[in-house]
């Protein structure tokens, strides 16, 4: 198993809801771990979990669940549960777009990311404004960032790469969590004092089990997963 420090607890949604024995890693930051988590979405094709389960390092997995009011991945349920089963946290995010209403993309989530299947808060996958102007975006995001924290009963996580954050939605979201991606060795700086919680390093990954490249991330030096873990 990859986690070496082990706590069986009972999981459900953030309000309660379905319950199943899933194990939380309480092990401390292994600060010179190449990576501490992955996220991942249908591109990567089906995945060998038990094979992921020999990594040493991965100690969460976010997982793509939908995109727009229509799109559910195929592979997600498979994913979340084939993840689970090996002991890593699991959230799921759902990428934002201008082309539908923003209501029937909330809805489109939570019929595909429920709450009892869930160990880290979501996240919202925000990488383009469409035909949104800066202002609608903002708006938009904002409105969607609300209807899943009434739903989860957690504030979402908010991912975008850092040249397109801090060019359209910083620092409106600076106090939310922040998934940043910057594919350098120099750790990300977000404009108006924002500080990142997990640093999306390298879109080239190689992990034995995921016959594509995945996304490799550290959360950041001073923190470590119980900040985005749901609360029970």
């Amino acid at each position: 198993m990859p986690i070496v420090a082990m706590l069986v607890i009972l999981l459900g949604g953030c309000n309660g809801g379905s319950t199943s024995s899933h194990r939380i890693s309480i092990a401390p930051r292994d600060s010179t771990a190449p990576y501490d988590g992955i996220d991942i979405s249908s591109h990567q094709g089906n995945i060998d979990w038990a094979k992921v389960g020999n990594d040493p390092y991965i100690r969460f997995v976010y997982i793509k669940a939908t995109e727009g009011a229509t799109y559910q991945s195929a592979h997600y349920r498979y994913n979340v549960e084939g993840a689970r089963r090996q002991g890593f946290l699991v959230g799921s995010y759902h990428y934002v777009t201008s082309s539908s209403p923003i209501r029937d993309q909330a809805r489109n989530f939570f019929m595909q990311a429920t709450r009892g299947s869930q160990d880290l808060i979501p996240m919202l996958d925000v990488e383009e404004r469409g035909n949104w102007t800066r202002s609608q975006l903002i708006d938009s995001v904002s409105l969607l960032a609300a209807l899943v924290e009434k739903h989860y009963g957690c504030r979402p996580m908010i991912y975008s790469t850092i040249d397109f954050y801090n060019k359209n939605l910083a620092p409106h979201f600076n106090k939310y969590p922040l998934y940043v991606g910057r594919y350098s060795s120099s750790k990300p700086i977000i404009n108006w004092d924002g500080h990142y919680t997990v640093w999306q390093f390298s879109e080239n990954g190689i992990i034995p089990g995921i016959d594509a490249y995945v996304d490799l991330c550290h959360y950041r030096d001073d923190g470590w997963l119980d900040e985005i873990t749901i609360k029970h």
